[in-house]
């Protein structure tokens, strides 16, 4: 079974995930309408893969974070950068692995 991507973020973002392959893609505008898009992207059966950028997400604030504490295991949510970058106090991804493998994974180039 293979699964969709979808975008949650700036105009400029979502048109370039799109370009890139991503079948799904919600421009933020307010609020309570991407909520209610991200809702609808969560309870999807074909979507696998959510990107939301990092300043979405920190809009929505409390609702996202209680999306994301009662969401099935799929689709997998995963924040990015939005055109501006930015540099998030946790990484996401590592954080899901660190929680998945129960461990950190350091890899050290060799000699060092």
């Amino acid at each position: 079974m293979s699964f969709e991507i979808a975008v949650i973020g700036d105009r400029d973002t979502t048109t370039g995930m799109a370009l890139a392959g991503a079948t799904y893609t919600h421009v933020h505008t307010t609020k309570d309408e991407t909520l209610s898009k991200l809702n609808e992207f969560l309870t999807s059966d074909e979507i696998g893969l959510i990107l939301l950028t990092h300043r979405v997400a920190e809009e929505l604030g409390f609702e996202f974070r209680q999306l994301m504490r009662t969401k099935r295991l799929l689709p997998l949510v995963l924040q990015i950068p939005d055109k501006t970058g930015y540099v998030p106090e946790v990484d996401e991804l590592r954080e899901i692995i660190r929680r998945t493998v129960g461990g950190e994974i350091i890899i050290r180039k060799e000699g060092r």
